[in-house]
């Protein structure tokens, strides 16, 4: 079959996601061979390997090795690192790579059994490979503790001026600040605040400000005043980002800077920081909001904010600690959701009982919901709840998690009823939660009731395996990833 490079590359690009298709369209022949493997390549770093081939893609990058760099290390005692990677490699596959990620590095030596001693010396020969003047990185993970100074490496401008997604911390204030002359086109960073001298400017601060477009950026703190000496930094930067996550209380005219936002994460408080309250959330205005993800009992004025977003919200993930909400505070969030969120596609919230009749108003409000978390109260009967979701979903809705505090047992017969009367319906795709689940023969019990209604074309597909994950509708959104 003769087909033209550039659309075998096109078609290699649109499979980048998925590694397995990827390795089959390699072995087809020697051109879509030519043409996959700098693709194939260029995504390792941001997907998932297993132990296998972690260990594979090891030797492979040992292959490259120069001999210089063997015999140092055989010359330390390193002597059963290259069995099996002395064959030359048919590509040059590390001019490929653009996400270096140095835990993931970490771990393939690890998988050696290497000695921790010999750990630093075989870390320092690799970064020699991976620091060249063929490789351009877009994207870099710095593990914590790493001490190897990259941008002291030959060829560190050349590897990392281009880069557009950092994750990293500031234990290293001299990586910091190397990094921060080198690169100045991050648009993603993602910051863990670890140590800092008050007597001193941290390095992380300068690369903040050095960068020209950063566009989103997630920044865990100690604590508010360790946060303090961020917030001038990352105001200055407040026109261009659209996507903020911090973890601590700002000051009180801190959000009021980030009117450009899409998506903002505002984490849970520290009790000890006897902050219970964000009142100057009420004088935040984000007009062009989509994504708000925040903590209940930490921030009493999320229902006024939610009136400023102009009804582009479309996902709301509101979470909570265990702890018994305000079922007034409750009924006012509902409302507010209901009344200025016409477009929600995606919503995770504590629900009170007493507040039923109002989550049913927001069910017949919200035409266009999509995904739904059953995230509800221990003592909540689910009677009630899937007897208004029979009643005024909205045609939209289908996706669903469920989480069962208690006992399946008393739930089977709600659950089953709630099937048989979805008939006519889209599919539900689901997500069940089953760490509560002490008892085996309920847990095959469930299983078996969820596969009769697959059989009849009910459930479109249920996994029983996912986790309390509040953070993102991981399951349902589309996955985009510019990286």
């Amino acid at each position: 079959m003769n087909i033209d490079r550039d659309v075998l590359y096109l078609i290699t690009k649109n499979l980048q996601n998925d590694s397995v298709s990827l390795y089959s369209f390699l072995l087809v022949n020697k051109i879509w061979c030519e043409v996959a493997v700098p693709v194939l390549w260029e995504i390792l770093g941001r997907i998932p390997l297993t132990k296998k081939a972690e260990s594979i893609v090891f030797n492979v990058i040992l292959s490259h090795s120069s001999e210089d760099s063997r015999d140092i290390l055989k010359k330390q005692g390193i002597d059963d690192l290259f069995a099996g990677a002395y064959r030359p490699p048919s590509f040059n596959y590390i001019n490929f790579w653009r996400h270096l990620d140095l835990q993931l590095l970490k771990d393939m030596i690890n998988l050696r059994n290497v000695k921790e001693s010999n750990i630093d010396i075989i870390i320092n020969e690799l970064l020699k490979l991976f620091v060249n003047k063929n490789t351009k990185f877009l994207s870099l993970f710095i593990p914590y503790n790493f001490k190897y100074q990259l941008h002291s490496i030959s060829w560190a401008e050349q590897c990392f001026s281009s880069l557009k997604f950092l994750h990293c911390n500031d234990w290293d204030k001299n990586i910091m600040e190397g990094l921060a002359i080198i690169t100045k086109s991050i648009n993603k960073l993602i910051l863990h605040t670890i140590y800092l001298d008050n007597d001193d400017i941290p390095g992380s601060l300068i690369l903040i400000e050095n960068q020209k477009n950063l566009n989103e950026i997630q920044i865990e703190c100690r604590d508010c005043v360790q946060f303090k000496i961020f917030e001038k930094s990352l105001i200055k930067k407040a026109d261009t980002i659209q996507h903020l996550q911090i973890n601590r209380n700002p000051g009180d005219e801190f959000l009021s800077y980030f009117v450009n936002l899409s998506s903002l994460k505002i984490g849970r408080y520290d009790y000890a920081e006897n902050k219970t309250n964000w009142c100057h959330l009420e004088r935040v205005s984000s007009p062009g909001l989509k994504v708000l993800i925040a903590n209940i009992e930490s921030h009493k004025n999320l229902d006024r904010m939610i009136k400023t977003t102009n009804g582009h919200l479309h996902e709301i993930t509101l979470t909570h600690s265990g702890i018994v909400s305000d079922a007034d505070y409750n009924r006012r969030l509902i409302r507010a959701i209901y009344q200025y969120c016409p477009n929600l596609r995606y919503l995770s919230m504590p629900i009170k009982e007493q507040n039923i009749p109002e989550f049913e108003r927001l069910l017949i409000n919200c035409q266009n919901l999509n995904g739904l978390i059953f995230d509800y109260e221990l003592h909540f009967k689910y009677k009630s709840l899937f007897e208004i979701l029979i009643r005024s979903s909205p045609i939209s809705l289908y996706k669903f998690k469920i989480y069962f505090n208690r006992k399946f047992g008393p739930k089977f017969k709600l659950l089953k009823s709630f099937f048989d009367n979805w008939k006519d319906r889209h599919p539900m795709i689901l997500q069940i939660n089953m760490f509560n689940f002490y008892d085996y023969r309920e847990m095959d019990k469930l299983k078996e009731l969820v596969k009769k209604y697959e059989i009849k074309g009910i459930v479109q597909r249920c996994d029983f395996n996912c986790f309390h994950d509040y953070d993102e509708f991981d399951w349902i959104r589309e996955k985009t990833d510019v990286y």
